[in-house]
């Protein structure tokens, strides 16, 4: 997948930590939060294949709150960065509780720690929880 503003590949830039700093920002404006609610419950609703992987926070309590499979991705974050990083995270995890509750795994929502599991491995748990739950 990608992201562009205008013709501008931004794929990579909007990961970055100086970007995701600033979400919360914008994502705490009423008038924000309900347009992007309504464009992802649209791009799901128009996805060709049966299926659709969403991520983001409260994709499954508020986007998709009835899809057949919901799951909260977690991992411990570990290491000097990953010190930097976990605390970053939380301090805007703090803000945007404020907003909605995304650290407690709604009723139905299946928790996966992926702390031990590399990128390939993350993977295919995801995928196997899907074959699992459909």
């Amino acid at each position: 997948y990608f992201v562009e503003v205008g013709s501008r590949d931004v794929t990579d830039d909007i990961r970055l930590p100086s970007v995701t700093a600033l979400v919360s920002n914008v994502a705490r404006v009423p008038e924000v939060r309900e347009h992007l609610t309504a464009l992802f419950r649209t791009i799901i609703e128009g996805a060709r294949a049966p299926g659709i992987v969403v991520e983001g926070r409260d994709i499954t309590t508020v986007v998709a709150p009835d899809a057949a499979v919901r799951i909260l991705l977690s991992a411990e974050l570990t290491g000097e960065s990953a010190a930097t990083t976990a605390r970053e995270l939380s301090d805007r995890d703090k803000r945007d509780l404020r907003v909605v509750d995304f650290m407690k795994a709604a009723r139905g929502v299946i928790t996966l720690d992926s702390t031990d599991l590399d990128f390939d491995q993350t993977v295919a748990a995801v995928v196997r929880l899907v074959r699992t739950q459909t």
